[in-house]
């Protein structure tokens, strides 16, 4: 039989009210956060008159403890999130209830994020998953926050009571006013687990073989690596010229929007095409368009700076074992992404690796007169790992301390790997098994759609020769002319 424990609790002037389900408000301090729902928790209360009572209550463990601070001011605040994303979930809404039930948002303004400054680093979408979103706001704090709690565990412990387990507060820091996560994240890195046999790796294989594909697909991979133009790997429509559209709007798009996994599949559509039945506007004779060169100038599709995004790492590690399931986990990091780009990366690749798409329609597809249309991977195994923030100013001085605890602190990051193992991991296991829902279906999609006629090809292949020696012909002369 389990020894039960006795906790005692100092009250301080500033109060947090914590209620069980017998609707018992007790005043407590911040040194209460921490506790055990099936330990006996014994209260010291004090009230208005000069007398002071104990109260011992016994929780037991099925009835959740509900805590509240009293808000003493507003402050902006910084706070680390992961999350599991669920198809029936809101979940911006279930933060935002959590903190306003915490006592970190006033009625008044609770239902309306825009009247406490909320921002993120990437957008919460409520079907992928993160570990690492930055959310800065303006939030009531209790009096005496932060102290002895340098990592900001205390409050983020106080708003996890409300929230389910596939949510997860890491920390809650105070940050300095001009702070936007937002607009100061300038580096994002995203993970994708890939089960093994969608690149052709079997158990049978040897260590040696194993090592062959990983490397080839690495190589793959790489050809993403640089700054170039990803319009080929997004929806065209959703960036036009820059003077009309709100970075804002783009960043907040960043990759978090996904679709059902053959929603932009290449299946009958063509290139200028707003239907996938619309394959060919002259004639049902004619094949559909998947690749062409842009030869002349189109209003309609032109490639700006806003297409441009810049990519520092693109590879896939070594293999790991999850419940029996063998899987790879490709990284992609870069300053920004735009919808549905990494996922259309890893599509293109795994097509290359399985010989359906050749291997140099990567770089072709990086070039801006090009046009095609890629494979987009399903979405259940994609997730945000961490991000990186302008920290310094150019003298070197540190301007955002908030930041560096945030992804630097060992309490925080065990909290975060814990979360990655106990929730994040268990639930991608489901979606790691080559044979079931979504890998089965999207690879058979796959190999029965994923085409690129040769003629188009071939095509496109002269155009980039042409363009390219032109390119360089103009280059030498300018270099000759001004030297």
């Amino acid at each position: 039989m389990a020894t039960s424990t006795t906790q005692i609790f100092t009250l301080s002037s500033s109060l947090i009210h914590t209620q069980t389900s017998s609707n018992l408000s007790i005043p407590l301090s911040l040194s209460t956060l921490y506790y055990k729902t099936n330990t006996p928790i014994k209260f010291i209360c004090s009230s208005s008159s000069s007398s002071t009572q104990s109260i011992a209550v016994n929780v037991p463990s099925n009835c959740s403890v509900s805590q509240k601070w009293e808000g003493y001011r507003k402050r902006k605040v910084l706070m680390r999130v992961g999350y599991v994303g669920m198809d029936n979930g809101d979940i911006e809404k279930e933060l935002e209830t959590a903190i306003y039930k915490a006592g970190g948002i006033r009625d008044s303004n609770f239902g309306d994020l825009n009247k406490i400054a909320w921002a993120t680093s990437s957008q919460i979408d409520d079907k992928v998953h993160s570990l690492s979103t930055m959310i800065s706001f303006k939030m009531e704090i209790p009096e005496n926050a932060w102290i002895d709690d340098p990592n900001g565990i205390s409050l983020a412990n106080v708003v996890n009571t409300y929230l389910p387990k596939n949510i997860k507060v890491f920390s809650i820091l105070p940050s300095q006013k001009g702070f936007n996560a937002q607009e100061e994240c300038n580096m994002r890195k995203y993970g994708y687990l890939l089960p093994l046999e969608v690149i052709g790796i079997t158990s049978n294989f040897t260590e040696a073989e194993v090592q062959h594909h990983l490397l080839e697909f690495n190589n793959i991979l790489s050809f993403f690596e640089g700054k170039h133009p990803f319009h080929n790997y997004t929806i065209p429509s959703e960036y036009k010229e820059i003077d009309e559209c709100d970075e804002e709007e783009v960043l907040r798009t960043d990759e978090m929007v996904t679709q059902c996994v053959d929603g932009e599949q290449m299946s009958g559509r063509s290139i200028g095409s707003d239907k996938e039945s619309d394959v060919n506007e002259n004639s049902l004779d004619d094949p559909p368009i998947f690749g062409k060169w842009l030869h002349e100038p189109d209003e309609n599709d032109r490639i700006t700076d806003i297409h441009f995004r810049y990519i520092f790492q693109s590879s896939c590690g070594k293999v790991k074992h999850l419940f029996g399931r063998s899987y790879v986990e490709i990284s992609i990091c870069g300053e920004s992404f735009m919808l549905h780009q990494i996922r259309k990366m890893v599509g293109a690749a795994i097509a290359v690796k399985r010989g359906l798409l050749p291997r140099d329609i990567i770089p072709l597809s990086l070039n801006k007169f090009t046009r095609f249309i890629l494979p987009i991977a399903p979405s259940e195994v994609l997730f945000l790992r961490w991000n990186h923030f302008i920290l310094e100013k150019e003298s070197g001085k540190a301007i955002r301390p908030e930041i560096l605890t945030s992804v630097e602190s060992e309490e925080i990051l065990n909290d975060v790997d814990n979360f990655y193992e106990s929730v994040m991991l268990p639930t991608f296991s489901e979606y790691l098994d080559p044979l079931k829902s979504p890998w089965r279906e999207w690879v058979e999609l796959l190999d029965s759609k994923t085409k690129i006629p040769d003629s188009q090809l071939d095509e496109i292949r002269s155009a980039w020769a042409t363009w390219e020696e032109n390119f360089w012909v103009k280059t030498d002369a300018a270099m000759y002319y001004t030297s």
